[in-house]
């Protein structure tokens, strides 16, 4: 008899927490992004200003980064659209999770026998005198 195939099924907060980490890590990749036109943009300029000033410069290459302009920017514009449709995204889920509290999450669930029992490795506190006494 053949096994059944595994499946998984992500609660909305584990959708919620997948969008807010992909939001961050996009919203960073877009500002690596933008840093890398700006500096070859301004490595253009930069060569094109020195062009005016003496005709030396004419013979000073391009930056290299001048090249990938284009690339760059098709990269960010991509960037900005998933950003657009994530943050869209984390709004329908922050608004659908509203008011409720995010269950314990799969596979860190920690089963506590007794009063407070401790986990194997960790040391247990000693109680209170009065949560001593209260407790017998």
């Amino acid at each position: 008899m053949p096994v059944p195939p595994m499946t998984i099924e992500l609660t909305t907060f584990e959708q919620l927490e997948i969008v807010r980490t992909e939001v961050e890590a996009r919203d960073e990749e877009l500002r690596q992004v933008e840093s890398k036109i700006r500096t070859a943009l301004f490595e253009a300029e930069r060569l094109k200003y020195l062009q005016v000033l003496h005709p030396s410069y004419l013979e000073l290459p391009q930056p290299p980064d001048v090249a990938n302009v284009p690339q760059l920017e098709a990269r960010r514009e991509v960037l900005r659209q998933t950003l657009v449709t994530l943050r869209a995204a984390l709004s329908a889920l922050e608004k659908e999770t509203a008011g409720q509290v995010a269950p314990a999450p799969r596979g860190k669930t920690r089963v506590v026998t007794g009063a407070g029992a401790a986990t194997p490795g960790q040391r247990r506190k000693f109680d209170s005198f009065d949560d001593f006494r209260a407790n017998r």
